[in-house]
């Protein structure tokens, strides 16, 4: 079962300036979705509107709205017959006529979303410093058939190891967690009983609030190889083995600081609730002075055919503001208009 199928727990949450009732997931939707008849023909006709799109002057209106009408697999079948037809490479045309934050996002939209995501692993953790922020959004929140595709892309890419990387920029309780999440040892057939999860719920208790000084590595080796189903009843049921009546998130806030808490609430966040853990990211992302646009551009694209529609529902339940609203009053000109574009790619 992946992340996105598991509906939420209930109960009330409090952000700051906004007390939101955690809302109850339906299915992932996304706002761009196939086309039925979606051919060789139909290809071959948007890649012609793109080659007049692209000649001077640009016609960015139209390279937005075609790139943000097909999902990834017609969009990339579409670059093919682009290429084929033109001799040219539509990513290398895109990019020479875009700019900036835009050009980030067409170029999200054309590539393979595990290239992509690897891309921004290494990214994240190359030069001086790590964004951990970053890593923290890649891995913890993911499926792990997700992280298994950037695991294996990322070697592919380039010529090393994810975990070789990982050991040179991360250290301790951190990196523990994220071999837990890359070693890709997480059971997907576990039987989701109540004794079952009552003995993790007691386990990670006994790891925690019920000693001097945290366990870590069962905290880790619980978050990182239990089924999500049976890790969602862990954490219902931890209140009642827990002598403070302390929720799991609030055992992890006790517990453990830095990287490591947020890395662990991450998880616990998108196994029980992942639109609103997007949510919140996305208005992180565009609080304040200045605008994280690459943290905006990178869940938009990735999401867009994946839960982005749940996204904007636990957006506007928890912000009491749309999605759309919020992106328009805080981006500008073709960007703003690309984003809006896979947003309400659905009207």
């Amino acid at each position: 079962m992946s992340m996105q199928e598991m509906p939420a727990r209930g109960g009330k949450r409090k952000v700051k300036g906004h007390a939101q009732a955690r809302p109850v997931i339906s299915a992932p939707r996304g706002t761009i979705k196939p086309h039925k008849n979606f051919d060789e023909e139909e290809a071959t006709s948007q890649a012609k509107k793109l080659r007049r799109a692209l000649r001077k002057p640009v016609d960015m209106a139209t390279v937005i709205g075609i790139l943000t009408k097909y999902t990834l697999e017609e969009r990339k079948y579409l670059s093919d017959v682009y290429n084929a037809q033109y001799g040219g490479c539509l990513l290398d045309a895109v990019q020479s006529e875009s700019n900036f934050s835009l050009r980030e996002t067409l170029l999200a939209l054309l590539q393979w979303q595990n290239q992509y995501l690897a891309d921004w692993a290494h990214r994240a953790m190359k030069g001086l410093g790590t964004n951990e922020k970053a890593l923290i959004e890649l891995f913890c929140g993911r499926t792990q058939a997700e992280i298994q595709d950037v695991v294996k892309t990322y070697h592919r890419l380039h010529g090393r190891s994810l975990e070789a990387a990982l050991r040179s920029e991360l250290s301790g309780d951190f990196l523990r967690l994220f071999l837990g999440l890359t070693q890709l040892e997480r059971q997907q057939d576990a039987v989701v009983g109540d004794n079952r999860a009552r003995e993790l719920a007691e386990e990670l208790y006994a790891a925690g609030e019920a000693r001097r000084g945290k366990d870590a590595d069962v905290f880790v080796r619980i978050f990182c190889t239990t089924d999500y189903a049976l890790l969602r009843k862990v954490f219902a049921v931890y209140p009642e083995v827990s002598a403070r009546g302390s929720s799991i998130e609030k055992a992890i806030r006790s517990e453990f600081g830095g990287d490591m808490k947020a890395g662990l609430l991450t998880m616990a966040q998108c196994i029980t609730d992942q639109p609103s853990y997007f949510a919140e990211k996305l208005y992180r992302a565009m609080r304040g002075l200045g605008t994280d646009d690459s943290t905006l551009i990178r869940i938009l694209v990735t999401r867009s055919e994946i839960d982005l529609e749940n996204i904007k529902e636990a957006y506007q339940l928890r912000y009491g503001k749309s999605l759309a609203a919020a992106v328009a009053d805080d981006t500008s000109g073709e960007y703003k208009k690309c984003l809006l574009a896979i947003i309400k790619s659905w009207t």
